[in-house]
């Protein structure tokens, strides 16, 4: 299939999900008439019975979404709670589905400023398929600190999104069949091999970052983390916690102090620094000791600019 069209179904996935989920149930009619004023359906004046029963088994099978149906209520998403609950799963689904809205609307497109996404999302449908296909795949990579791009298989495990980009966690053979990651605009090509592979069945990539900030992974032992921040950004970090471990555990007049459990990757680090002095490490201490160097170093450049 090409590839042109693999998005355009995928995209014609979301715009179902989005379309039953919001309504809460929804009769064939009236899925009908939504279609008909949608720019994915290209002029069609309704989804064909067989094409409709098609893309309810392709999201069953991309998304674990079951979209199910009796007399009384119509069509409706089963398990809406499940659904609400997988926030990668959400966010998937919600990010497609309000692009398609815009696309449609021309007159929202002066109303709304978005970031400039890396163009790595379109290899999201051939590695989506891989994974659901448990499909080995030949990539070409080229890393920013390399001079020329690598091509390798590797055996994708999940998706994860960080700061606007797309990653995929994968076996790779290059360098030594570690899990690694990568970032999804660093690829140069992605084809399909004739392998299959197999992922470990209690394998869930949320499980997998669950004690890290970032797309590190488990480089290192969890820790406990303390962050004095300043009443001004206090507000900010209790309605955005950096953290699912987040623990506000002191809370004065001018300051709160944020507990974290957690490992120090570098995307924390780096978390934590762009806060300049509205953050404070109380602890670890190594820690602590690492931000005062680099802090120092800091101050002598522009001393001595």
């Amino acid at each position: 299939m090409p590839k042109q069209n693999a998005a355009i179904l995928l995209n014609r996935y979301i715009w179902l999900v989005d379309t039953i989920y919001s309504a809460g149930s929804i009769s064939r009619e009236e899925i009908d008439r939504r279609w008909c004023r949608s720019l994915l359906s290209e002029g069609e004046m309704a989804i064909p019975e067989r094409t409709f029963h098609r893309y309810k088994d392709a999201i069953q099978e991309l998304f674990q979404i079951n979209i199910e149906f009796n007399k009384t209520r119509g069509y409706y998403i089963e398990n809406r709670t499940d659904y609400a609950r997988n926030e990668m799963r959400k966010w998937l689904i919600n990010t497609f589905a309000v692009n398609n809205l815009i696309n449609e609307g021309a007159n929202l497109r002066n109303h709304i400023a978005f970031e400039d996404l890396p163009s790595g999302q379109r290899f999201l449908t051939p590695i989506l398929e891989a994974i659901r296909d448990r499909v080995v795949l030949r990539v070409t990579h080229k890393g920013f600190n390399r001079p020329e791009a690598t091509t390798f298989k590797m055996k994708p495990y999940g998706l994860k999104v960080f700061k606007q980009r797309w990653y995929v966690l994968a076996e790779s053979e290059y360098p030594d069949h570690r899990l690694l990651v990568y970032s999804l605009d660093r690829f140069e090509a992605i084809e399909r091999t004739d392998e299959q592979y197999e992922i470990p069945e209690d394998f869930e990539i949320v499980d997998y970052f669950r004690n890290s900030y970032g797309v590190t992974g488990l480089k290192g032992e969890p820790e406990l983390i303390e962050l004095k921040v300043d009443v001004s950004q206090v507000k900010y970090l209790r309605t955005l916690p950096l953290h699912h471990s987040q623990q506000e555990i002191e809370t004065t007049d001018e300051y709160s102090v944020f507990q974290y459990f957690l490992v120090p990757t570098y995307e924390l680090r780096q978390e934590i620094f762009s806060h300049g002095s509205n953050v404070e490490v109380v602890h670890p201490k190594w820690l602590r000791e690492e931000f005062k160097n680099k802090i120092e170093k800091l101050v002598k450049k522009y001393l001595e600019a």
